[in-house]
């Protein structure tokens, strides 16, 4: 019951005031003033006489004396045909740590000629390639240099040029200079034709021929071409690992001072997995439940993985989410699931082995677990629940854990609430606890009459051998007189008086301890009683006199 007692009101309001920092900047221009004086003072001390720059004195020396080199000291085109032409290059190298400044090279010498190169810088570890050709005239030996000027250094650097030009002369023509074979399986072969054509007007003399690489050749030596005709053979490329390999076909003939080369290249492809974990340990897991371990397959390879077989020993084991029609992408990754089901307790041990199309050829991991016997067990904590005093029309909320300690699921099917005021949320049926899961059942007492409420419970009923799980409740319904009066403008804390009469508040307050607020709660009454009540301000100055009398009638019970 709800009372409530009036005297006069008052507000108070209290002038709030900001102080207001002002910041001058004075003093910080000052600092900065005389700072970039400071730094002027500095910069002006570096154009003075006596002083140095780091930079000025990098410019003025080298670091090492310049090193000019060529890649031969002379070169020989052997024999060529009358007004046929041959090319070699040469090239020109800075080995030295500082710039080289190069004149325009020369060439001195009938029948030889360059590609005209201007006078340039060549920095260090740069290259220059000069390309000389020789173009005979006449059946004769023909001498000549070529002669660069390195400015740098002051000294030139000279190549002896020779040829001979002769009115026959083998030539080797070959198509195509270059073979690429793309992609090729590891372990696999790819074979293409290279034809070799005697351009000349003698007979071709082919001494030998060799392929570096993962490549071979059938052209079988010594072998002739007749002036005008053609011979074709084949080049065989046999990956042994995965990624590009480079080669080439050198054929040394007659035609040619030096080797005439084929270029070869070519892809080597393969799958390439790799499985995580390796191993897998289920530990105890219940019988006629599943645990399941994710594994994740890799393929690090340059192609597509394939599985053409995957088997799985072990009893109660298998695999979910792979299966042989399941491939992976190169650089690519799979997850699929170990799975684990005992049927009976005991220890089981088992694999799983999958055939690839890659690198290696089998991905193998190792499986084992415990079956263990099925228990389901739920528990609560606290069993009891006492909400004591609750006043009519308030309620109280208590909480209790439970939890599965077994190691099968618990599923809840029931919760039945017995006691007047009691009711139960956050727990409902059909809900379904994990081994070692917990969830809380929140119990709410919300008496609506006085008096103790005995032999109340909770029951839970559920798949557990320890259903039905029992919760003891108990409360007692009180009556509460609730006083509410209005501000005093001069009260510092306020008194509470009661009596059983009319009048008959006396002089010792209700309230133990002062009041600051405007309300209170007497929870201490009596059915069947009337209580009369008065109110009194507190200050400084002492006590004022009773508020206005108020009655509350408590009702029986």
């Amino acid at each position: 019951m709800k009372m409530r007692i009036e005297s006069q009101t008052s507000k108070v309001s209290n002038a709030n005031s900001k102080v207001q920092e002002i910041f001058s900047p004075h003093g910080s221009l000052a600092v900065i003033l005389t700072t970039f004086a400071v730094v002027l003072a500095m910069v002006g001390l570096s154009s003075c006489a006596g002083y140095t720059s780091s930079a000025n004195s990098a410019s003025s020396e080298h670091a090492t004396d310049p090193g000019l080199s060529a890649s031969t000291n002379s070169v020989n085109f052997g024999s060529v045909l009358l007004n046929s032409t041959a090319s070699q290059s040469v090239t020109l190298t800075n080995s030295g740590t500082a710039a080289i400044s190069i004149g325009a090279p020369s060439i001195a010498g009938t029948g030889f000629t360059m590609a005209s190169v201007a006078a340039q810088t060549i920095s260090p570890g740069q290259t220059v390639s000069l390309q000389v050709t020789f173009k005979p005239a006449s059946a004769a030996t023909y001498t000549g240099n070529l002669s660069v000027e390195d400015k740098t250094s002051n000294s030139s650097l000279d190549i002896g040029l020779s040829g001979t030009g002769t009115s026959t002369q083998a030539q080797i023509a070959i198509s195509p200079t270059s073979v690429n074979f793309s992609g090729v399986n590891v372990g696999s072969t790819s074979t293409q034709s290279v034809t070799l054509t005697n351009t000349g007007n003698a007979t071709l003399n082919i001494s030998s021929a060799s392929a570096s690489g993962p490549y071979t050749t059938n052209l079988a030596t010594p072998a002739t071409v007749n002036a005008g005709a053609q011979k074709t053979f084949t080049v065989t490329f046999t990956p042994t690992a995965e990624g590009s390999a480079a080669g080439g076909l050198s054929i040394t003939s007659n035609a040619s001072a030096s080797a005439t080369t084929v270029g070869l290249s070519g892809t080597g492809m393969q799958a390439e997995g790799s499985a995580s974990p390796t191993t897998v340990g289920f530990g105890s897991v219940a019988v006629g439940t599943t645990d399941s371990v994710p594994i994740t397959v890799k393929n690090n390879g340059n192609m597509t993985l394939g599985f053409s077989s995957i088997a799985v020993t072990g009893t109660g084991m298998s695999v979910t989410g792979i299966s042989t029609s399941s491939t992976i992408a190169a650089g690519g990754s799979l997850t699929f699931n170990a799975d684990f089901a005992p049927k009976a307790s005991g220890s089981a041990i088992g694999s799983i082995t999958m055939a690839t199309n890659g690198s290696p050829a089998q991905l193998a991991i190792s499986l084992t677990g415990t079956g263990a016997a099925a228990t389901t067990l739920l528990s609560a904590n606290p069993t009891s629940l006492p909400f004591g005093n609750v006043n009519d029309d308030a309620s109280k909320v208590l909480t209790t854990s439970l939890t599965n300690s077994g190691n099968s699921n618990v599923t809840i099917s029931g919760i039945t609430v017995s006691g007047a005021g009691f009711t139960t949320s956050g727990v409902s049926n059909g809900t379904t606890l994990t081994p070692g899961q917990s969830t809380t059942l929140s119990v709410t007492f919300a008496p609506t009459s006085p008096g103790a409420v005995n032999g109340a419970s909770i029951s839970i009923a559920s798949n557990s051998t320890t259903s039905p799980l029992a919760i003891t409740l108990s409360g007692t319904g009180t009556h509460a007189v609730v006083l509410q009066w209005n501000v005093d403008s001069g009260a510092t804390s306020y008194e509470v008086y009661r009596g059983t009469v009319s009048g008959g508040e006396g002089t010792t307050p209700l309230n133990e301890s002062a009041i600051s607020g405007t309300s209170y709660t007497d929870t201490n009454v009596t059915s069947g009683t009337t209580y009369f009540y008065t109110v009194k301000a507190v200050n400084s100055a002492g006590t004022s006199s009773a508020s206005n009398e108020a009655s509350a009638a408590i009702p029986t019970p």
